[in-house]
């Protein structure tokens, strides 16, 4: 069932200003009533002026039957439903009306001023206000005496009584103004909107495609929206009309059109023929040419694959280089030792024959000791560089996984690039937290380590006088690692932070730099480590490569 505009507009028009009348009506009848209790309030204040001189003379000469004719005065005013007069010692001397006791019961006093308990109930009307005053009598010498109080009481009945009339006015006069404004709107409504909106239904109702009939011309006079919705009415069935015509026009072009393309298609048969052998024949070559793709693509891993393990041999014949170096010192020391221990002996020996002294025999134990101490002490340096060398060599040629302790392995591979780095003006400095043990690859992480330090040297360092680089290690939470390497250097430009992990991408391009140590390094630590690597860098201030792993490194299928 569907609703009609003008009784939607109808009702929610009026439910609004019902709603607006009954607020407006309520802060009326509320303002009304609050004007209403302050003038009784007012009234029941000013009867201090009037009433108390008499009450306190009365008082102080024990005259009961004036106090009594006093108060019966008092209960006569509109305003007024009870007097209570009580002495200094707050006993009761006379009351009339109703009254609220000391306990705060309501109490009505009769004739002889008794008092009585009220027993109707505490409702809105009964509630009661009161004014207190002081009775004090002035003798003939000027002096003031409190000899006690009265008390004047009203409730909300006063009130009611003197704001009813003016309520029932307020009432009958928004319901008059509602029912006025609710009759004149109906009929405006009917008028104006009901009567052309029924004209505007009924054309529509009967507009079809074969007859859209005459132009519709609303009854009532004016210019409103719906002379403007009847305007666009006819205006859209004008443009049907021409629509109609043009689509009679398009179908007879359509017609010519297909006979057109039934001519056009007998001939794309042939030419869909010719196409279909070009692409075959386009479609043997691109797989040709993928072919060739496919083996160059793999020519280029295999490169890649190649310049890898070069590059890791490098490293390799680098370190073997550095660790001879590093032997030719303690053998040599070990050399000149022995030859000096040698001369010793013969000396000794030829002594003995001719006969020793005392002197000569702790000179030669002194010195021999001395010689046997240089001579051990560089042997076990010698030993360690071997050790040392051996153990790496052994991890970066097989990439076996083993359990090691963390700091050793640092201090290794340090060790081991400490005579190429003697060399240089950098140091670097191992700052791994004692007892982080691992279950990993350890060639693996330290060709990690030394293909950072040495990018740092290489390209953080280049041209400089002076550069720190700083490796640390500590556990950052359960079962990983985090190792840092800071430098100090010129740090790596926004630009290419991002392609650094890049295979065959370099800034020394020509210089000896293949580009794959940090793509090695990338692929080392995100695949056979199981960890991730990410890098900070600022311009000017040096680069850090922060690498987290976890402790027990993922089983791979070939860590080689």
């Amino acid at each position: 069932m569907t609703e009609s505009i003008a009784a939607r507009l109808l009702r929610i028009i009026f439910s609004c200003y019902f709603v607006v009348t009954v607020v407006v009506t309520a802060l009326q009848l509320g303002a009304e009533y609050t004007h209403t209790r302050n003038r009784v309030e007012k009234e029941l204040q000013a009867m201090q002026q009037t009433f108390g001189p008499g009450i306190a003379d009365a008082m102080w000469r024990y005259n009961d039957d004036i106090l009594r004719g006093i108060l019966s005065g008092m209960s006569e005013m509109p305003a007024v439903v009870g007097v209570k007069i009580a002495d200094e010692h707050g006993a009761l001397v006379r009351a009339v009306g109703t009254v609220v006791d000391a306990d705060g019961t309501r109490k009505r006093a009769d004739s002889q001023g008794r008092l009585a308990t009220v027993t109707e109930g505490d409702g809105f009307f009964q509630e009661m206000f009161s004014r207190d005053f002081p009775v004090v009598f002035i003798d003939e010498k000027g002096e003031s005496k409190n000899i006690g109080t009265w008390t004047v009481y009203s409730d909300q009945h006063v009130i009611v009584r003197q704001v009813e009339y003016g309520f029932l006015l307020i009432l009958v006069n928004s319901v008059i103004k509602t029912l006025a404004l609710w009759f004149i709107f109906l009929l405006v409504v009917r008028r104006w909107l009901g009567r052309p909106l029924r004209q505007l239904t009924d054309f529509v109702g009967h507009i079809n495609v074969d007859n859209l009939g005459d132009p519709i011309v609303l009854q009532d006079k004016g210019r409103n929206e719906l002379h403007l919705l009847a305007a666009k009415l006819n205006e859209m069935t004008a443009k049907i009309r021409a629509g109609i015509a043009e689509k009679a026009d398009l179908v007879a072009r359509l017609q010519d059109e297909q006979a057109k393309i039934r001519q056009l298609n007998e001939s794309l048969e042939q030419r869909v023929a010719e196409r279909t052998m070009e692409l075959e024949h386009d479609r043997q070559q691109l797989a040709t040419t993928n072919a060739q793709l496919a083996q160059a693509l793999d020519t280029v891993q295999r490169a890649q694959e190649e310049l890898a393990r070069n590059e890791k041999l490098t490293a390799l014949g680098s370190m073997v280089a550095g660790v001879a170096h590093e032997l030719n010192t303690p053998i040599g020391n070990s050399l000149m030792a022995a030859s000096t221990l040698n001369d010793n002996v013969h000396r000794f020996a030829a002594s003995f024959s001719s006969g020793l002294k005392r002197s000569e025999v702790d000179r030669f134990i002194h010195e021999a000791s001395t010689v046997s101490e240089l001579l051990t002490r560089n042997i076990i340096r010698a030993a360690d560089l071997v050790t040392s060398f051996k153990q790496i060599a052994v991890d970066q040629t097989s990439s076996q996984r083993r359990a090691f302790d963390v700091a050793t392995v640092v201090r290794e591979n340090i060790d081991a690039l400490m005579p190429s780095l003697r060399k240089t003006p950098y140091t670097v400095v191992q700052q791994v937290d004692a007892g982080l043990a691992m279950d990993s690859y350890p060639g693996p992480l330290g060709q990690v380590l030394i293909n950072l330090i040495n990018n740092a040297v290489i390209h953080g360092f280049h041209r400089r006088d002076h550069g720190t680089i700083t490796i640390e290690g500590r556990r950052s939470r359960e079962g990983w690692i985090d190792m840092v390497v800071t430098d100090d250097g010129a740090g790596i430009a926004p630009d290419i932070l991002n392609r650094i992990y890049d295979p065959f991408f370099t800034t020394k391009l020509g210089a000896g730099s293949t580009g794959l140590g940090l793509n090695i390094t990338h692929n080392i630590v995100t695949g056979l480590l199981g960890g991730q690597i990410q890098v900070d860098s600022t311009p000017g201030e040096g680069a850090r490569f922060t690498i987290s792993v976890p402790c027990v490194a993922p089983v791979a299928r070939d860590p080689a």
